[in-house]
C-alpha cells in the first residue's frame, strides 16, 4: 500500500481567566493577532504560528466540527488518527476533551458522530472495540478492567505498538461506547487516593478500534484506530512535582524537541525513555494522522507554562508521519502461518534427523500464529466476554463496582424466573431426547437382528430372489427410519445447545450480581465452585452424548459392512493390510488421547488445589484485615472514651465554676440591694419635701 507524509497539526485553545485569578489581580497576557498567538511575558512579546487558534468564548462543538470531524472521516476510510491533549495543569484539557452537559467535549461528540457515520454505511459490517489505559508514575493501569496482571508494551509488524494484557471490550452502539468511556473515567477517579496529585501526574489513552468490510463480500476489509490521549500537566518547572513526574513530563518534551530537530540530532528520538512516550510513538512518528490540542491559561502567573506549551505545540508542526491505508489481513496472515507450519511439520516428520533450525523456525511460527490469532475477531469477541465478567469482579474487589457500573442490572428475582423457565424448557427437550434415544436403540437392535437373520439366510443356500429382495428391503427401510430418527435427535440436541447458551447468559447476569457482594468472599467461593461443578457436569453430558453419537455411527457402519459381507463382498490382502495399519494408528492415537486426558485430570486437580489454597489465603487475609480493622476500631473507641471522659471532666469543672459564679453574683446582688436601701429612703423623703413645698426645690444647706 502506498504511504503519504502528513504533518502533525497543532491547534490552541485559550481559556478565560478564572474568578479566583481575577480576584487576586492576575492579568491577561495572551492575545490573538491574525493566525498567531502572542504572549506578553514581562514586557517581551512572543508569537507562535499554529494551525488553529480559539479564544475562550468558542464552544467545543465549533472546535470539533472544524478540526475533528474530518479526522473521523479519515478513520472510517481506514487510516489511524490520534488526538493529543497537551497543556499545563488547570489549563482546560478536561473541559476541552470531556466538556459538560451544556457544551460536550471532543470525545463525547466523536462517539456520537462515529455511529452516525456507521449507520449511514448500510452496505458495510463494523466491528468496534475499545480500551482505556492510564499511565501513572511509570505504571500502567487498565481502567476498564482494573486487574493486577502484568501488562507489557509490545510491537507487532502489522498492528504496531500495543499493550499486551490490556482489555478490549466490544461496542455495539454509541451508548455503549460513551458508557465505557464514562465508566473508565469513573474508575480513574475512584481508584485515586489523592485526587489532586493524581490528576497532575496521570496520563490516559482511550483507544477506539474500527474494523469494517463489505457485507456478503470476499474482499479484504480495512481497520483503523482512533487514539485519544490526555497527557498530564506539562509543567516541569514545578518544584512541588515529584522526581518521577518531572522525568515523565520531561521525556515527552524531549521527544517533541527531538522530532522537531531530528535532522540536526542524527534522527535519534528517545521514545524508550518512558512508557508514555513509547505508547505515543505511533502518534508522533508512525502510521497515524495526528493533531495536538494545546490548551493554555491567559494568567500572567502561568506565563512559563503557557510559553512552554506554545513552544512545543509549534515545534510539533515540523513532524511528518508516514500514514497508509490499513488492510485487515489478519485471516490471510493466519492461513499463511498455518501453511508454513504444516510444511515444516511434514518436513520434520519425513526426516530421520530433523534440523534444529527447522524445529526452531516452527516454534517461532507457532508463536507468531498464537499472536495473530489474538487479533482475529472471533478470538477478541471471546476475550471481550471474559473481560466483561472479570471487570465486575475486579471493580468489586476495589469497592467501586456500584459507582462505576451503576445499578442497571436486572433484579435477582427476574433472573431466577428466567432461569426457571429455561430449565423447564430444557427438561421437556431432555425428555424428548431420551425418548428418541430409546426409539433409536430399539431400531438399532431390530436392524442388527434383521442383518443377522439375513446372514444366516444367505449361508443356508436356500435363498430365493423374492425372499432375498424382501429381506433387503426390510433392512433398507429400517436403515432409512434409523437415519430419520437420528436427524430428529440431532435437531433436538441443537435446540438443547441453544438453551444451554441462554442459560449461560442468564447465569452470567446472576454471577455479576453475586460478584457485586463486596467482602463476601465465602459466598463468592461457594458460587464459583458450584458453577465449576455445573460446567463439568454439562461437559461430561456433552461428551457422553457425543460418544453415543459416534457409537451409533459405528453401529451403522458395522451394519453396512455386515450387509455387504452377507451379500458376498470379500476383502483383498492389500485392503486387509491397510485396515490393520489404520487400526494400529487408531490404537496408538487412543493411547495418546488417554494419556492426555490423564494429564488434564492431573492439571485439573492441581489447579483446583491451587484455587482452594488461594481462596483460603484470601479468606485468611480478609480475617486478618477484619481483625486489624477491629483493633483499629477498638483503638478509636478507646480514644473516644478517653476524650469523652476528659470532656465530661472539663464540663463538670466548668459547671462548678459557673455555679460558684452564680452564688457569688447572687450574694453580691443582695449586698448591692442593701447598699441602695438608704439611698432609696433618702430619695423618698426628698420627694415628700418637694411635694410639701409645692414643687419647689428646698435651698441647699450651708
Amino acid at each position: 500500500m502506498p504511504s503519504e507524509n502528513i504533518a502533525v497539526k497543532s491547534i490552541v485553545r485559550c481559556r478565560p481567566l478564572l474568578a479566583d485569578e481575577t480576584s487576586h489581580g492576575c492579568k491577561n497576557i495572551v492575545k490573538i493577532a491574525g493566525n498567531k498567538v502572542v504572549v506578553d511575558a514581562n514586557g517581551k512579546e512572543n508569537s507562535y504560528g499554529l494551525d488553529g487558534i480559539y479564544v475562550s468564548d468558542v464552544n467545543n462543538s465549533v472546535i470539533y466540527k472544524e478540526n475533528c470531524d474530518s479526522l473521523l472521516h479519515r478513520a472510517l476510510e481506514g487510516y489511524n488518527v490520534g488526538l493529543l491533549a497537551f497543556g499545563a495543569t488547570n489549563a482546560g484539557k478536561t473541559y476541552l476533551m470531556v466538556g459538560n452537559n451544556q457544551d460536550e467535549g471532543i470525545i463525547p461528540q466523536l462517539c456520537n458522530n462515529l455511529y452516525t457515520q456507521i449507520n449511514q454505511r448500510s452496505n458495510k459490517e463494523f466491528f468496534i472495540t475499545v480500551s482505556y489505559l492510564e499511565v501513572l508514575d511509570g505504571e500502567m493501569m487498565d481502567l476498564l478492567n482494573p486487574h493486577t496482571n502484568e501488562m507489557k508494551i509490545r510491537e507487532h509488524p502489522n498492528k504496531g505498538i500495543y499493550v499486551d494484557g490490556l482489555s478490549e471490550l466490544v461496542c455495539h452502539n454509541q451508548d455503549e461506547l460513551k458508557m465505557y468511556f464514562d465508566q473508565g473515567t469513573r474508575a480513574r477517579k475512584m481508584a485515586a487516593s489523592d485526587m489532586k496529585a493524581h490528576r497532575t501526574r496521570a496520563h490516559s489513552i482511550f483507544n477506539i478500534n474500527i474494523e469494517q468490510k463489505e457485507k456478503q463480500s470476499s474482499k479484504v476489509g480495512i481497520r483503523s484506530t482512533i487514539t485519544l490521549a490526555d497527557l498530564a500537566g506539562c509543567e516541569v518547572q514545578d518544584a512541588d512535582a515529584d522526581t518521577l513526574q518531572r522525568a515523565e513530563t520531561q521525556a515527552i518534551l524531549n521527544v517533541i524537541t527531538a522530532l522537531a530537530d531530528s535532522k540536526k540530532k542524527g534522527g535519534h528520538v528517545p521514545f524508550r525513555d518512558s512508557k508514555i512516550t513509547r505508547l505515543l510513538q505511533e502518534m508522533l512518528s508512525g502510521n497515524t494522522i495526528t493533531m495536538m490540542l494545546a490548551v493554555v491559561s491567559p494568567a500572567d502567573k502561568c506565563y512559563k507554562q503557557t510559553l512552554s506549551t506554545l513552544e512545543h505545540a509549534q515545534m510539533i508542526r515540523n513532524v511528518k508521519n508516514k500514514v497508509k491505508l490499513n488492510v485487515d489481513d489478519t485471516q490471510t496472515v493466519i492461513n499463511e502461518l498455518r501453511n508454513e507450519i504444516s510444511k515444516l511439520k511434514d518436513k520434520i516428520a519425513a526426516s530421520n534427523e530433523p534440523k534444529q533450525e527447522d524445529v526452531s523456525k516452527m516454534e517461532e511460527l507457532v508463536q507468531d500464529l498464537q499472536v495473530a490469532k489474538k487479533f482475529s475477531i472471533s478470538e477478541r469477541e471471546k476475550l471481550s466476554t471474559k473481560y466483561a465478567e472479570d471487570r465486575k469482579i475486579n471493580l468489586s474487589k476495589k469497592g467501586i463496582l456500584e459507582w462505576v457500573m451503576g445499578s442497571d442490572k436486572q433484579g435477582s428475582v427476574e433472573v431466577q424466573e428466567k432461569l426457571l423457565l429455561l430449565q423447564k424448557e430444557k427438561d421437556q427437550l431432555t425428555i424428548q431426547y431420551k425418548d428418541k434415544r430409546k426409539i433409536i436403540g430399539d431400531l438399532k437392535e431390530e436392524l442388527q437382528n434383521k442383518i443377522t437373520e439375513y446372514s444366516k439366510f444367505t449361508e443356508s443356500g436356500q435363498k430365493s430372489e423374492s425372499e432375498t429382495k424382501s429381506r433387503v428391503n426390510a433392512i433398507k427401510t429400517l436403515k432409512d427410519k434409523l437415519k430419520e430418527e437420528t436427524e430428529k435427535i440431532k435437531r433436538i440436541k441443537d435446540e438443547l445447545n441453544v438453551l444451554l447458551d441462554k442459560q449461560q447468559t442468564e447465569r452470567q447476569n446472576a454471577q455479576a450480581q453475586i460478584s457485586a457482594l463486596k467482602g463476601n468472599a465465602n459466598l463468592r467461593q461457594k458460587v464459583e465452585v458450584e458453577e465449576r461443578q455445573r460446567l463439568e457436569a454439562e461437559n461430561k453430558t456433552l461428551i457422553d452424548e457425543e460418544l453415543d453419537r459416534i457409537q451409533m455411527e459405528i453401529e451403522s457402519k458395522k451394519a453396512d459392512v455386515q450387509m455387504q459381507i452377507a451379500e458376498g463382498k470379500t476383502y483383498t490382502v492389500e485392503e486387509g493390510k491397510k485396515l490393520e495399519i489404520e487400526l494400529a494408528e487408531l490404537q496408538a492415537e487412543k493411547s495418546v488421547v488417554t494419556l492426555k486426558l490423564h494429564c488434564l485430570e492431573k492439571e485439573k486437580a492441581h489447579v483446583s488445589k491451587e484455587l482452594d489454597e488461594i481462596y483460603q489465603l484470601h479468606h485468611d487475609e480478609l480475617e486478618l484485615q477484619q481483625l486489624q480493622h477491629y483493633q483499629t476500631f477498638r483503638q478509636y473507641r478507646q480514644m473516644f472514651e478517653e476524650q469523652k471522659v476528659a470532656i465530661e471532666q472539663r464540663y463538670r469543672v466548668l459547671l462548678e465554676e459557673a455555679l460558684q459564679d452564680a452564688v457569688y453574683l447572687s450574694a453580691r446582688n443582695q449586698e448591692i440591694l442593701q447598699e441602695q436601701a438608704p439611698l432609696k429612703q433618702q430619695n423618698a423623703e426628698m420627694k415628700d419635701v418637694i411635694t410639701k413645698l409645692g414643687g419647689k426645690i428646698p435651698p441647699l444647706e450651708n
